[in-house]
């Protein structure tokens, strides 16, 4: 198995500790995509070579079938949302809308870090927006 991201939303899910907010989504989100706010107000997968006006906000904890919809976001704190992750590893959003990277994309945007094979410790930051 390689690293990435666990797309069986049934597995997706919050642990203790976690903070959760509510956004709308402005695109299909699948459970598990790193989502970035946009200039609309609204959340979509993040994608780093378009991150004019956009911030990662967190983890996608339940699917939007379609904009407009409001979904729940882990903003902060552990996610269970990995696959073969090495503990201790940054995470980073890529170039690949939703999907998490172990190396920085066209910005330098750091998700959070593993805290294991399976759990993201959500802590976003931009390092290079530029």
């Amino acid at each position: 198995m390689a690293f990435g991201r666990n797309t069986t939303a049934e597995l997706i899910k919050p642990l203790e500790g976690s903070i959760i907010r509510r956004y709308t989504a402005g695109a299909a989100i699948a459970a598990g995509e790193i989502v970035a706010l946009m200039a609309d107000g609204y959340v979509d997968p993040a994608n780093t070579t378009d991150f004019t006006a956009a911030c990662v906000v967190g983890i996608a904890i339940q699917a939007a079938g379609a904009a407009g919809q409001r979904i729940d976001v882990v903003t902060q704190g552990p996610v269970v949302c990995l696959e073969d992750a090495t503990p201790a590893t940054l995470i980073y959003a890529s170039d690949t809308a939703g999907e998490p990277a172990t190396s920085v994309g066209t910005k330098d945007v750091l998700v959070g870090f593993a805290e294991s094979a399976t759990v993201l410790f959500v802590r976003p930051e931009f390092i290079d927006r530029s």
